[in-house]
C-alpha cells in the first residue's frame, strides 16, 4: 500500500507531465511547422508528387494519431493543390477495395499511392497542399495508458530511458532513435561529434550546440543535442525532419500522447 508520502510523488508527477505535454503541444500548433497536424481520428498526408500522362500521382500516408482503431474508409475525397494554393485535381472514392481494407491501430501508418486523373499539368510539385473529407468505421481501443508513445515506420520506439520536454523540444535518447529513423551512427568521443548516415543523407552535429550540417548544410536545432545524467539526447522533430521523415503528434489527454514519423521514401 502506498504512503501518502508516495501518493503525493505520484501525483506530482504525472501533474508535471501534463504540463510537459501540454507546453510541447502549444510549441508544435505554431504555423512554422508544416509536418505538425491537428488531433483528429485520422488523418492523410502527401509525400510527394509525380505526373504519369495526364494524371497526377500523390505518395501518401494514413496516420492513425488518435485513441481508436480505424477499421476502414468508407468513403474518401481528396483535393490537390500547388504550393501557390491553385486547385490541381479532386477525386472521390467511395467503398474503395484497399480504402475499406484499411486497418490501423493507434500509432500505425500506412501509405498509399493516389491516381488522379485529369490533374492540371505543369504545376510545381515540390509542396503539395491536400484537403480530404472522409468518412471511418473506428473501434474504442482501450490505449497503452498514460505517457508519450513513439512510433516510427509502425516500429514503437522503446527509448531506454525516458524523453523529456526542454523549450518547447522533446528530446529522445540519441542513437536509439537515429537508428529507428534509419541511421547509421558514429560517434567520435574527442570531438563530442555525431555522424548519422541515412542513404545519401549525412547528417552531423556536436553535443551542445545547435548547429548542424544535413549534406554539407547548415541547418538549426531548437535544442541542441545534450548528455543528461550519462545518456545522450537529440530534438526529436529536427532529427525526423533531417532525415527526411515527417512526424505527426496527436493529444488525447493531459497525461497521454501518440507521435507517428513517417519516412518520406
Amino acid at each position: 500500500m502506498k504512503t501518502m508520502k508516495q501518493r503525493f510523488q505520484s501525483i506530482l508527477a504525472l501533474s508535471m507531465l501534463s504540463v510537459m505535454l501540454m507546453t510541447w503541444m502549444l510549441a508544435f500548433s505554431a504555423p512554422a511547422s508544416a509536418s505538425v497536424q491537428p488531433t483528429g481520428e485520422l488523418i492523410f498526408a502527401a509525400l510527394s508528387g509525380k505526373y504519369e500522362k495526364d494524371a497526377l500521382l500523390v505518395k501518401g500516408v494514413f496516420i492513425n494519431i488518435s485513441n481508436v482503431k480505424i477499421n476502414k474508409v468508407e468513403k474518401f475525397k481528396l483535393t490537390v493543390k500547388d504550393d501557390a494554393g491553385n486547385e490541381l485535381v479532386t477525386r472521390e472514392w467511395d467503398n474503395d477495395a484497399f480504402l475499406t481494407g484499411l486497418s490501423l491501430e493507434p500509432g500505425q501508418s500506412q501509405k498509399w499511392d493516389a491516381t488522379l486523373p485529369g490533374a492540371v499539368q505543369g504545376a510545381d510539385l515540390k509542396s503539395l497542399d491536400v484537403a480530404y473529407q472522409m468518412t471511418c468505421a473506428t473501434e474504442k481501443w482501450d490505449g497503452r495508458g498514460e505517457g508519450v508513445h513513439i512510433f516510427i515506420d509502425n516500429r514503437k520506439l522503446n527509448p531506454e530511458v525516458a524523453p523529456f520536454i526542454k523549450d518547447g523540444s522533446m528530446l529522445v535518447p540519441l542513437r536509439s532513435t537515429l537508428e529507428a529513423l534509419g541511421a547509421k551512427v558514429e560517434w567520435n568521443p574527442e570531438t563530442q561529434t555525431v555522424k548519422a548516415t541515412k542513404g545519401s543523407d549525412v547528417m552531423t552535429f556536436k553535443i551542445g550546440q545547435k548547429s548542424s550540417t544535413i549534406n554539407g548544410q547548415t541547418i538549426q536545432f531548437g535544442v541542441p543535442a545534450q548528455i543528461v545524467d550519462g545518456s545522450s539526447f537529440i530534438p526529436l522533430r529536427d532529427a525526423s525532419e533531417a532525415l527526411n521523415c515527417d512526424l505527426f503528434v496527436g493529444m488525447h489527454s493531459a497525461k497521454s500522447m501518440t507521435i507517428v514519423i513517417v519516412d518520406k521514401q
